[in-house]
């Protein structure tokens, strides 16, 4: 860890705060999984299983005819010789395109070498060990970088007005982003992408968030006795108008990282793998709006921003938390005042608050699986809807 400040006192009493801090995370804790997909060699051609599965998937995202594939011969030497003429397809490639179409135009590696195992295709062992489909272990293979500008104006209380404003500039990067002391084993939550490469899936990290901004203050109105205006009112006009406090607590902040998914499982069936990005950026253009079926979007245009991704290609898949949730902006607000009954013996204070005082929603769950058919689709939020609340307090 590192870090450095200053601080500096200004005028009306005024302090500016200026840090900036440093984090590096080496050998933190990060699950693997033993029993991943490896490539395997066909040793008759050189061709590599991956290369084999990655033209497979490639022609038929290009529109190919699944009982005409481009033959491969990874397919035709290492699955059953013979399978896809005995079946009445010109090879084994076409025959394997057609019946299992939707994991080869998936890009779902994993279960396509499960389906070959299963139907005794292949020789055990062949690039997944065949007794168990997961076999997870800890590693030290976690790694993390953080760096963050914080900036702070402080304003001491003066003229009625006393304030904290605070800005965040930063970047959390990581392989892994669960802590230390929970680590489930399920869909890649503190799992590696792959146990051979640990920077397969280094990327924003889950709780990434670029720019946050958090702020409190409380205003004296300056109406009453002891304040600028009205200071000499009688009594019950003090009453009314007199000694009113507002105070406040907006945030803000850029969004939080988000991850696609495909439904097709790589390295293995602990992670659904990110989806490759291959369109343009223009499309992933946020705006959170309600669409005619009365559902919540996250992008302006969801068709162009889910063709703007593919799934994973053999063992190359997209960048983990590449898209962002909407920004979001909270305010909280209150009102108090305080009426002597007797003297500094007895009050009577009142105050009134309001949490989420705009009412603004800020979802938590965001759709951003390629093949579900609603992309972008937002549910849930992390924010209740406003609440208020009323109190009345005596004191003696």
């Amino acid at each position: 860890m590192f870090n450095f400040g200053l601080e500096q006192e200004l005028r009306d009493h005024f302090i500016l705060k200026v840090g900036y801090v440093g984090r590096l995370g080496k050998r933190l804790l990060a699950q693997a999984d033993a029993s991943q997909l490896v490539d395997f060699p066909d040793t008759s051609s050189g061709q590599m299983m991956s290369a084999a599965f990655a033209n497979m998937t490639t022609d038929l995202r290009n529109g190919a005819d699944s009982q005409n594939m481009t033959m491969q011969p990874w397919m035709e030497n290492v699955v059953l010789p013979g399978l896809g003429v005995s079946e009445g397809y010109p090879n084994n490639t076409s025959f394997l395109a057609d019946n299992l179409s939707s994991l080869v135009f998936n890009g779902d590696f994993a279960d396509f070498v499960q389906a070959l195992a299963f139907n005794g295709l292949i020789d055990s062992n062949v690039g997944m060990a065949s007794q168990l489909a997961s076999n997870t272990f800890y590693t030290n293979k976690g790694a993390s970088a953080y760096h963050g500008l914080l900036v702070t104006l402080n304003k001491n209380m003066s003229h009625g007005l006393k304030f904290d404003f605070n800005y965040t500039y930063s970047h959390s990067i990581d392989n892994v982003s669960a802590i230390a002391s929970f680590i489930p084993g399920s869909e890649g939550y503190g799992f590696l992408c792959d146990a051979r490469d640990s920077r397969v899936c280094r990327g924003n990290s889950d709780f990434d968030i670029t720019h946050t901004i958090t702020s409190d203050f409380i205003y004296q109105l300056p109406f009453g006795r002891t304040r600028a205006y009205a200071a000499t009112a009688p009594k019950w006009v003090d009453e009314v108008i007199g000694g009113w406090d507002v105070s406040g607590l907006p945030a803000w902040n850029s969004g939080t990282a988000l991850s696609t998914t495909t439904s097709a499982y790589v390295a293995g069936y602990a992670n659904n793998a990110p989806a490759i990005f291959d369109g343009n950026r223009a499309n992933l253009t946020r705006n959170p709006h309600k669409k005619a079926d009365g559902s919540v979007n996250l992008f302006s245009d969801s068709t162009k921003a889910q063709s703007s991704f593919v799934g994973p290609i053999g063992f190359t898949m997209g960048s983990r938390n590449n898209l962002r949730t909407p920004q979001s902006f909270t305010f909280d607000a209150g009102l108090a005042k305080v009426f002597p009954i007797y003297g500094d013996k007895w009050n009577l204070k009142f105050r009134a608050d309001a949490y989420n005082v705009l009412n603004h929603p800020v979802f938590t769950t965001t759709d951003t699986n390629i093949t579900s058919g609603t992309f972008g689709k937002m549910t849930d939020v992390s924010v209740a809807a406003r609440v208020m609340q009323l109190a009345l307090r005596l004191e003696f």
